[in-house]
């Protein structure tokens, strides 16, 4: 049983070059002049995922009241740290995706495996970022129900993208990839 599901895409390029199957063996794969182009296969962006994580919490800090010690206003100062330390190592990653000529997008196929930068620290650094700069903004407004969703924000950038991702990666990059992996750690 075929269980393409086939679109078309709107855009500059013509419809009749580009179109989408979706459902083949777990799969995302794009047609372009009728060559299969694969992809990770990750529908939501991670940012939406971590933004709407984070909002939970927030909403849930507002309506329960809660608060870190009132004496805390350090926790502002190192939030404040975080939120730039993890915008400076997005902002350094996607410097690098721009040197390497290879898409940032994670529903998009890969040209080229990044391994320098933050990337030979990290295979994940931009969602790393994300993480970092979730905690820096739970801390500076003072949410320590939205800091316990940052475990939910994890697991959800874990199991739902990287898992995609490397599994689509291995099949792109094959040994070059898993001697990457076998070399740098997933977050740290």
């Amino acid at each position: 049983m075929n269980d393409r599901v086939e679109e078309s895409f709107d855009g500059p390029q013509s419809p009749q070059n580009f179109t989408c199957f979706s459902g083949v063996n777990g799969k995302s794969l794009v047609m372009k002049n009728r060559e299969e182009i694969e992809t990770p296969g990750v529908k939501l962006p991670p940012p939406l995922i971590v933004l709407a994580i984070l909002l939970v919490g927030l909403g849930l800090d507002y309506v329960f009241k809660t608060e870190f010690s009132n004496g805390a206003w350090w926790l502002q100062i190192v939030g404040v740290a975080l939120v730039v330390l993890g915008l400076v190592l997005n902002l350094w990653s996607a410097v690098m995706y721009r040197k390497a000529k290879t898409n940032i997008l994670p529903h998009t196929a890969d040209s080229n495996l990044i391994e320098v930068g933050p990337f030979a620290r990290s295979r994940n650094p931009i969602y790393l970022g994300m993480l970092v700069v979730f905690v820096g903004i739970s801390l500076i407004l003072n949410a320590p129900l939205a800091l316990l969703f940052a475990p939910l924000a994890w697991l959800a950038l874990r199991f739902y993208v990287i898992a995609r991702e490397e599994a689509y990666l291995v099949r792109r990059f094959g040994d070059e990839y898993t001697s990457y992996q076998s070399r740098v750690r997933r977050w740290m």
